[in-house]
C-alpha cells in the first residue's frame, strides 16, 4: 500500500485484530505529539492482510517474518518509534508474546514502545504526564536520555531520574559523571528534570527496583523509559529467569518505551 507523505512515521505493529484496541490509540497518539506520520503494520505467514483496511490508515501488509520487518523498520519503512502490545498468555508465535517479542525486536534500530490492554485509555489527554527513567554507573545508561528528552519536549510530561543509592566510592563518582552528563544535555534542550533516590543498589537491575517502589511509574500517568539488556552482558541467571527487560514487561504497571544497545540508533529529524 502507498504511504502517505512523511519522513518518518510511527509504526503501529498489529500482530491480529485483537491488537488494535491497544495499539492504534498509542500509535495515533504518538503520531500526533511527534508531528509523524502514522502507518499500520502486519507480517504474516499466509500474507492475509486485508482485516487492516478497517481502520482508514495508511498500511503495509506483508507475508513473511516480523523479525525480518521489524530490523527494516527505519530504512524501508521510515520508522522513528513502533508501538506493539504484549500479552502473557500468547502463543509463543505471537509477536506479543513477551519472550517472541524480546527476540523479534532485539536489533530494532528504532526505539519501541510496549503497551497493554490495561493502558489502552493512557493515550488521552495529556499523557505522559510523568517520565521515568533510570541512571545508574553505567556509560550505557546515558543512552535512553535523548527520548526522556523527546517526552518532555513534544508530550509536556515531567522527567524524574532515578539513581541507585551506592555505597561503593567508585560507584558513585561514576553516577556522578552521568548524571553532570545528563544537565550538560539536558539545559540547551531547555528539558527540566527532577531526581529521585532508589531504596536499593541492586546496580544489576536498576529499573526492576524502579518499578518495585509503590506507584512509581503509574499506569494511569507515566511512561518508563528503559534501555533493553547488552547481550554481552547477560549471565547464567538472564538465560534461565530471562533479561530484565522480560521482567519489566510482566511486572511493569505502565507502558514502557525499550531503547537498544546501538551505535546506530535511528531518531526523530526535528
Amino acid at each position: 500500500m502507498g504511504k502517505e507523505k512523511k519522513d518518518q512515521y510511527v509504526i503501529a505493529c498489529l500482530d491480529s485484530e485483537s491488537d488494535a484496541d491497544a495499539v492504534l490509540p498509542m500509535a495515533r497518539h504518538f503520531a500526533a505529539r511527534l508531528g509523524k506520520g502514522l502507518l499500520v503494520l502486519n507480517v504474516s505467514s499466509d500474507g492475509h492482510n486485508e482485516w487492516l483496511k478497517q481502520y482508514g490508515l495508511p498500511y503495509v501488509g506483508l507475508r513473511g517474518d516480523w523479525k525480518t520487518a521489524i530490523d527494516a523498520l527505519p530504512t524501508a519503512f521510515g520508522g522513528v518509534v513502533a508501538v506493539t502490545t504484549v500479552r502473557d498468555e500468547a502463543l509463543r508465535s505471537s509477536l506479543t508474546n513477551p519472550r517472541t517479542m524480546l527476540r523479534t525486536f532485539a536489533d530494532c534500530k528504532i526505539a519501541w514502545l510496549v503497551t497493554g490492554e490495561k493502558h489502552r485509555q493512557s493515550a488521552d489527554g495529556q499523557w505522559p504526564s510523568e517520565t521515568w527513567i533510570t541512571l545508574d554507573h553505567r556509560r550505557e545508561s546515558k543512552e535512553k536520555l535523548i527520548w526522556a528528552s523527546y517526552m518532555v519536549r513534544f508530550f509536556g510530561s515531567r522527567l524524574t531520574i532515578a539513581t541507585p543509592a551506592y555505597s561503593d566510592a567508585g560507584f558513585r563518582e561514576k553516577l556522578r559523571n552521568n548524571i553532570l552528563f545528563a544537565t550538560k544535555m539536558l539545559r540547551p534542550l531547555e528539558v527540566p528534570f527532577t531526581t529521585a533516590d532508589m531504596p536499593s543498589s541492586n546496580f544489576r537491575q536498576p529499573d526492576m527496583v524502579l518499578v518495585g517502589q509503590h506507584g512509581k511509574p503509574d499506569a494511569a500517568t507515566g511512561l518508563l523509559v528503559a534501555m533493553t539488556t547488552d547481550r554481552r552482558d547477560r549471565d547464567l541467571l538472564d538465560m534461565v529467569a530471562g533479561p530484565t527487560e522480560l521482567r519489566l514487561l510482566r511486572q511493569c504497571p505502565s507502558p514502557i518505551m525499550f531503547v537498544n544497545h546501538r551505535d546506530d540508533i535511528y531518531v526523530l529529524c526535528d
